[in-house]
């Protein structure tokens, strides 16, 4: 309509003195054909003035005004429904694209589960088989070799079994995070890898964990984390493995301006290849067989748990001189930026 068009370019109190203005003229001309007509005195003239500008004003800047709401809401209208079939399209794409990504996750994770379980179970049937048909001919250290075979490989296949299912909670797991301090989770680390640490006879030291700042995080997924990085430090590290554990205080910002702190575990292996770092954490990637012993599930898991926690997981290495993992975590209040200076804890001597 031509109406709404200059309404909208001349805006309420425009539009209003518009309306006012031709009410004027018509009662104006109205007035002087009754005042040459001769039907009534000067007085008509007046009051034909007078008359729109007491009547006709309000009525005009209310027309108006509704006219100018209800064209704005027209417009803010067709806006939400611009911006609901924008949504429709961003939902559906992104809908589209998470149902191929859970396709693509899913064969990947058959191919691990059926890769990484099947050395093991092998192992398993074939000792079973082997006491279960040659029992009375086998000497008893034998047959004790191969039972705690047959148990260490079912520990290896249980530990399989949970990370794929710690995998699958941190995919679709909501967890209320809160404020937490490493020293505690760091003393139920010490318990759970005291058998490797002695056996591989291991040296790994840290700071007094109870001055490091505190974070926001969940301490059961970071103690994964933490075993995770450590374990693989052991596995990978020299001869004795030596490994360095330590944090960096308001590291860097998060996208949202929060401070982050870091922490890291340092081994003495051989490093990491460049080619091989860009892979680390992708989900079911495997490395060369020298770095793939078990399986490759740990690091996505570590990935994937970071990054729901706020945080990111990289690594530093170079040929010959061993690698740093680490982790950020957003940080509970801004402590200096200090390295602590690492002193032996494990193993005491």
């Amino acid at each position: 309509m031509q109406i709404d068009k200059w309404i909208n370019r001349l805006g309420v109190v425009g539009a209003t003195l518009v309306l006012t203005l031709a009410a004027i003229v018509v009662s104006l001309l109205i007035g002087l054909v009754i005042q040459f007509s001769g039907r009534a005195g000067f007085g008509a003239l007046i009051l034909a003035i007078v008359l729109p500008l007491v009547i006709v004003t309000p009525l005009a800047y209310l027309v108006s005004t509704m006219w100018f709401h209800l064209e704005e809401a027209d417009i803010d209208l067709s806006r939400k429904e611009t911006q609901i079939d924008y949504l429709k399209k961003v939902t559906s794409e992104k809908d589209s694209s998470e149902k191929d990504q859970l396709i693509r996750d899913l064969n990947s994770f058959a191919q691990t589960v059926a890769h990484d379980l099947k050395t093991p179970l092998t192992t398993i049937l074939g000792f079973s088989s082997m006491l279960a048909d040659h029992q009375a001919q086998l000497p008893p250290e034998q047959q004790k070799e191969a039972l705690q075979t047959i148990v260490r490989t079912s520990l290896k296949m249980n530990n399989i079994i949970q990370e794929l299912l710690l995998l699958a909670a941190v995919r679709q797991s909501f967890v209320k995070t809160g404020p937490m301090q490493m020293n505690g989770t760091l003393s139920q680390v010490k318990q759970r890898l005291q058998g490797i640490i002695g056996s591989s006879e291991a040296e790994v030291t840290l700071p007094d964990a109870t001055n490091w700042p505190k974070v926001i995080g969940y301490a059961p997924w970071i103690e994964e984390v933490w075993i995770n990085y450590i374990s693989n430090a052991i596995k990978y590290g020299g001869t004795p493995p030596k490994v360095e554990l330590g944090v960096d205080p308001d590291f860097c910002k998060s996208a949202a301006g929060r401070s982050m702190a870091r922490f890291w575990v340092r081994d003495n292996g051989t490093g990491i290849p460049a080619e091989e770092r860009k892979q680390l954490f992708s989900e079911f990637t495997r490395l060369d067989q020298v770095r793939a012993e078990g399986h490759g599930l740990g690091l996505s898991i570590v990935a994937r748990v970071v990054e729901k926690l706020g945080g990111e997981v990289g690594v530093e290495s170079e040929s010959g001189q061993g690698s740093l993992f680490y982790f950020t975590l957003p940080m509970l209040m801004v402590e200096p930026s200090t390295r602590v200076r690492p002193q032996r804890i494990w193993p005491k001597k």
